[in-house]
């Protein structure tokens, strides 16, 4: 028996009676057709799309799927990927669903492809999540009526809540497909402003989007801003071409430019021969770069913290290594964190925020510091050298300055599993490795737990409080040797 996700807005967001529904469809497309920026010749891969009710943003959106009209009959798959509106969940969302129904009948999903987005692990299945979701159903009678109610056509409805825009991108390209796949990232824009604020920041919400700055738009900005995000890592990685094809607010519509939310839509272009029009950030590169350096150096990274920790115990001193004697990635600068654990609780964990050193030294001295000179624990003694005794690396980015506005925007602009963070007032600072979202995944305790850690009151707050972001790769000695570690 086939599981089917019933229509939660129809009736409000959308018209509940078939009839009517196609006919406000078809006048929005058609209408769509004969705008200026529904001629370009070439099809779109991706299309981002408003969500809001038809007689809202159903004008804008119309402009998004006017221009991949030419996909009908080879069309076979849409991946449609919107923010989660009504509840918060670690990660990306798929429905416990065979189909999603509309007034217009059932669009299947495309289980294989549903199967492949749950082999990332920033994935689950959460039907709860979609219950009562009007971002992603609000798009299907605009797939149903531009390429038939019966078209054999799979979607795969993704809801995104508490990930990074990187995790967001890896699902787009692990399910990027060929010409038979289209993408529809589903987003509003500024939310609740006054008429000439909101025109204000969805123009650089805009500017944001053409010049492919997946790094700086927020949930301020777009309320779709991780699907935008990850949508725009995987275009500009890919060289791709956007267009802006529209954009209005609420305002426009009803006349009560008060309390507005803006709409917009763009389309994005493959095979273009055109110069990137942001090159990757340094993040991007740092996260390839230490990916790479990880795959190729990581044995040796640990075997230098396993030695020099060994050394310690004999020595009372850390290994000391000359750049000649190691591969020349890790004579270069880097920062580090090493992490020791004992029966799977902390057991000492010590690092550098900046590079000051080659990472090879690094590496040696906060090895032997996190074994010996953690001031929360004991020295290590000859008795834990062990299998039960884990040694892992984390290798960190430059922190760069965190913006916020006050706690409540902090605690909603982190990323749980990405985010390193550093928070500071006055002479007070305590640092959180993206690791510790594992035991504190709750945003709010994780802001209140890394207070305490810089020394403050978990309730404390300070207009003078800032912070700095960084995010880490890493690698641990059971990845690479599951048991006799510290024999090898």
């Amino acid at each position: 028996m086939s599981i089917i996700r019933p229509p939660a807005v129809a009736g409000t967001f959308y018209p509940a009676d078939a009839d009517i529904l196609r006919s406000e469809i078809d006048g929005l497309i058609d209408a769509a057709l004969h705008s200026d920026a529904t001629q370009n010749a070439a099809i779109p891969k991706a299309i981002i799309v408003p969500h809001a009710g038809l007689m809202f943003s159903g004008a804008i959106a119309a402009l998004g799927f006017a221009t991949v009209r030419a996909l009908k009959g080879q069309i076979k798959r849409i991946l449609i990927i919107g923010p989660a509106h009504r509840m918060a969940f670690q990660g990306i969302a798929l429905a416990k669903a065979d189909g999603f129904a509309t007034p217009l009948g059932n669009m299947r999903c495309d289980l294989m492809a549903l199967q492949t987005a749950l082999s990332l692990p920033q994935v689950q299945m959460l039907d709860d999540a979609h219950k009562l979701e009007h971002g992603l159903e609000i798009e299907l009678p605009f797939i149903q009526r531009l390429f038939g109610e019966t078209a054999d056509i799979g979607i795969v409805p993704l809801l995104v809540s508490r990930c990074s825009p990187r995790q967001v991108g890896e699902v787009i390209e692990k399910l990027w497909g060929g010409p038979e796949t289209l993408i529809v990232i589903s987003s509003d824009l500024s939310h609740f402003h006054d008429y000439d604020t909101a025109k204000r920041m969805d123009g650089n919400t805009r500017r944001m989007i053409e010049t492919f700055d997946a790094e700086n738009i927020g949930s301020d900005d777009a309320c779709g801003a991780l699907p935008v995000a990850g949508m725009l890592l995987s275009a500009r990685n890919r060289n791709m071409r956007i267009e802006t094809l529209g954009m209005r607010n609420s305002g426009d519509v009803t006349g009560d430019k008060s309390r507005v939310v803006g709409y917009g839509a763009w389309a994005l272009y493959e095979e273009s021969n055109q110069p990137m029009t942001k090159p990757d950030s340094t993040e991007d590169n740092f996260a390839k770069a230490t990916e790479d350096l990880i795959k190729a150096q990581g044995p040796a990274m640990l075997d230098l913290c396993r030695k020099s920790i060994l050394h310690g115990l004999e020595t009372g001193a850390p290994l000391h290594v000359s750049p000649g004697e190691v591969a020349p990635a890790l004579a270069a600068p880097g920062a580090c964190f090493v992490t020791l654990k004992k029966s799977g609780q902390l057991r000492g964990c010590i690092g550098s925020i900046i590079a000051h050193a080659d990472l090879a030294s690094d590496l040696c001295e906060n090895a032997f510091k996190a074994a010996f000179r953690d001031p929360r624990f004991a020295g290590l003694s000859k008795d834990e050298i062990n299998d039960d005794l884990e040694l892992s690396i984390s290798v960190l980015s430059p922190p760069h300055p965190f913006a916020f506005q006050d706690e409540a925007d902090l605690i909603a602009r982190l990323t749980p599993f990405e985010d390193g963070i550093i928070l500071s007032d006055s002479n007070r600072r305590g640092l959180f490795l993206p690791q510790v979202w594992d035991q504190l995944p709750d945003p709010k305790d994780f802001v209140a737990h890394l207070k305490r850690k810089a020394g403050l009151p978990m309730d404390y707050w300070s207009n003078t409080m800032q912070a700095q972001r960084f995010i880490t790769r890493g690698i641990a000695g059971r990845d690479v040797i599951p048991t006799g570690f510290w024999d090898a």
